[in-house]
């Protein structure tokens, strides 16, 4: 699974450009589905849109 920080929501045209690019909505687990979107490419590897941010301080 790649997480991805986006610090909000996706692009309107993100979701929809990776559907039709072969990726399936799928469920990562109620964390995941709670701050995000999750894909799954047609070879199975996952990538997860996180609409949260991310900091080191």
């Amino acid at each position: 699974m790649l997480p991805r920080v986006l610090d909000g929501p996706p692009d309107d045209e993100l979701v929809p450009r990776l559907e039709r690019a072969g990726g399936t909505r799928v469920s990562a687990g109620p964390h995941w589905d709670r701050w995000g979107v999750t894909f799954a490419d047609p070879d199975g590897c996952r990538l997860v849109l996180c609409t949260r941010a991310w900091s080191n301080d």
